[in-house]
């Protein structure tokens, strides 16, 4: 079996988080997902999907990809909405098998709980046009973080892997590499050559390339599948779903196939194991996102 249909198997079996001081993905996973998402709209949604970023000079959902990363980071006195930095994720100890609310998510300022209701805000005709656009951020945005593995997962309080320190080829980014930057971005730099620049600017070209080539990869078996979740109707259901998938993901692998060393050189083993992963979770985050806002803006 080829090992991205492995993976597959293994989310939709259940046998396989984002922190306040991290990003999810990183710039580049971020607009790879609203790449793959782009190529996928139907006519109605992208003419409404530009239409709404018309508003604020943008042509594409890359450009506004990780806004909500940006605007999290920014002081309240200066615009910003730290409040929201608890929306990119939730803290499920690997302890437990899955998501609940009450335990995870008592006060409703998670991803899982996030998602949807910026879902519902876009999908309303009624709502005016900036809110849908700011709506429309968010969902491109956190339907990405929903597949990182490591914004559905925590150990003993680590805030998903942030308080892992480690080596990654021997390299530890001046002490600041951990096990949840090796999700959002480290990994995906050594494999895709993707290297984020000064004040987290991106190539988008070379996202877009990326982007075409995980797209290329998908089929349509994989496509339907990828968004079964969906098919009755039950955004909620279907969120608190891949929250799961990532979840697991993070206990079996993130965590599971780490050195037993504490402090080893993580390297090709690791990388062997988390690459395809990683990929695939890209992919069928811009599979989702493409039937999100295929549903929602289909109201224009």
């Amino acid at each position: 079996m080829h090992f991205r249909h492995l993976c597959a198997s293994l989310i939709g079996a259940g046998t396989i988080a984002f922190s306040s001081s991290a990003f999810a993905w990183g710039p580049y996973g971020h607009a790879i997902v609203a790449d793959i998402a782009q190529e996928r709209l139907t006519p109605q949604a992208q003419k409404a999907a530009t239409a709404l970023l018309a508003l604020e000079n943008h042509q594409t959902l890359d450009q506004v990809a990780s806004w909500p990363d940006t605007i999290g980071h920014v002081p309240k006195k200066k615009g910003g909405l730290p409040e929201t930095l608890k929306w990119h994720y939730v803290d499920i100890d690997v302890s437990h098998p899955a998501y609940e609310q009450t335990r995870d998510c008592p006060d409703g300022e998670c991803v899982v709980e996030k998602l949807p209701e910026e879902i519902k805000v876009l999908a309303d005709t009624h709502a005016s046009s900036q809110e849908r656009l700011v709506a429309l951020k968010w969902v491109v945005h956190l339907m990405g973080d929903i597949h990182q593995p490591l914004h559905a997962a925590e150990r003993n309080k680590d805030m998903g892997g942030n308080a892992i320190r480690l080596t990654y080829f021997g390299n530890n980014a001046n002490g600041h590499m951990n096990l949840h930057s090796l999700w959002d971005e480290g990994v995906i730099d050594h494999e895709a050559d993707l290297h984020v620049g000064p004040f987290y600017s991106i190539d988008a070209s070379r996202a877009k390339k990326e982007a075409d080539r995980l797209g290329a990869l998908i089929t349509p078996d994989e496509t339907k599948y990828w968004v079964q979740d969906l098919d009755g109707g039950d955004v909620y259901s279907a969120t608190v779903d891949w929250a799961d998938e990532s979840h697991s993901l993070a206990r079996s692998v993130a965590y599971g196939a780490l050195p037993a060393n504490k402090g080893a050189d993580i390297g090709k083993d690791y990388t062997a194991l988390t690459w395809p992963i990683m990929e695939l979770r890209l992919e069928q985050a811009g599979v989702r996102l493409a039937a999100v806002l295929n549903t929602a803006l289909n109201g224009g």
